[in-house]
């Protein structure tokens, strides 16, 4: 495996997905989770059918706009970062086999600030994980932005079960710079309350991320080598029409025509009975009328016990009994404990399959007015 790092222009940032050169396909790194036929119709240069819409494009850019901000975010809680030059972006390049390569750019590198250092390694020595790289040593931080409900799946799941693409990339990125996978660390923004995060992972394990997606792209390699750059013959898919990979994918109408309307279509047909616009209207009033007298409620009820509080504290008791409208009532101070998992350090000591284990992900459906 050859690794080669040089720098381009700004430009460089829009190259596509996948593309032919030199008798073998360059894929871009942070596409190593795409589907392999939507890679071939990039590679081809296929007419994209599903074009990304416009408040898409606005959320992407502002991630986008947003990265400079985190790593200065990093330098003030200690971090040594540097950071990609925006106008001159640094590119690194993978040879993974004769016909394959994976291209990217790198977000930052840096070196952890000393008590996460010594933190990672006293958790190494008690518990047996992965061995870390050398303390002090720099690494590839890979940054991304991501709303509220990706940002908290992100943080409790860990990066290798919820964004494993970016644990490739950022592998594919250490490689490239060192020569190897080091430990590796992912910078997470989100976008809805500005607060971020980090994850390390150790180098082994971010190594089988690499590891994993350059198999799953061998195929490709392979079906190249089989029929050669051929527009009309296509790859397996990876994903089904109702996987969100396709809903945004921008050759949805190519390689599933008609998909593309289905699921809006079974959710018209769900209800036994149809709902007329008006009785609709009548639902949301009685709603917003529902929930202005539970907020009057709320509001007294708080009310009452913060002056029942304050009552206790001057008595200096904990508990006293009081005259109610119906019956004598105790009225007393409740101590609750609540407990927290360290997500962060979960994730560094456990193996993804064994997260699977501890951490399980339940989907609810709810309707939320705004």
């Amino acid at each position: 495996m050859t690794t080669a790092v040089h720098t381009q222009h700004a430009d460089a940032y829009s190259r596509p997905a996948a593309r032919f050169q030199d008798g073998g396909l360059d894929i871009r790194a942070s596409a190593m989770g795409q589907c392999r036929r939507a890679l071939w119709y990039t590679a081809t240069e296929q007419p994209i059918t599903n074009p990304t819409e416009p408040d898409s494009l606005t959320l992407l850019e502002a991630g986008n706009a947003l990265e400079p901000v985190v790593v200065r975010a990093m330098q003030r809680d200690g971090w040594t970062v540097s950071a990609a030059d925006r106008d001159q972006p640094q590119s690194v390049t993978v040879e993974v086999s004769d016909r394959l390569t994976v291209t990217g750019h790198p977000d930052a590198t840096g070196i952890l600030p000393p008590e996460g250092g010594a933190v990672a390694a006293v958790e190494q020595f008690l518990f047996g994980a992965d061995e870390p790289h050398e303390p002090g040593g720099e690494l590839v931080i890979e940054i991304k932005t991501r709303g509220p409900e990706a940002f908290k799946h992100w943080q409790t799941l860990g990066a290798e079960r919820s964004h494993p693409e970016s644990v490739a990339q950022a592998a594919c990125y250490s490689l490239g710079l060192f020569g190897e996978v080091r430990d590796i660390v992912i910078a997470t923004l989100d976008t809805g309350a500005r607060r971020w995060d980090h994850e390390v992972i150790p180098a082994a394990r971010a190594e089988r991320a690499w590891d994993a997606a350059c198999l799953r792209l061998s195929a490709l390699t392979e079906h190249h080598e089989a029929c050669g750059p051929d527009p009309e013959a296509l790859p397996e898919r990876d994903f089904t029409a109702a996987d969100w990979q396709c809903r945004r994918c921008p050759y949805l109408n190519l390689c599933q025509p008609g998909e593309a309307a289905a699921p809006e279509e079974e959710t018209d047909a769900e209800p036994s009975d149809p709902v007329s616009d008006d009785a609709a209207q009548a639902a949301l009033r009685d709603y917003e009328q529902a929930q202005a007298k539970l907020k009057s409620l709320e509001t007294d009820k708080r009310t009452a016990l913060k002056t029942l509080q304050h009552w206790l504290q001057t008595k200096g008791e904990s508990k006293a009994r009081l005259e109610g409208s119906a019956k004598t009532r105790t009225v007393g101070m409740v101590t609750s404990r609540r407990y927290a998992v360290d997500h962060k350090r979960l994730n560094a000591l456990l193996h993804p399959e064994q997260r699977a284990e501890i951490v399980t992900e339940q989907v609810s459906e709810y309707v939320r007015v705004s």
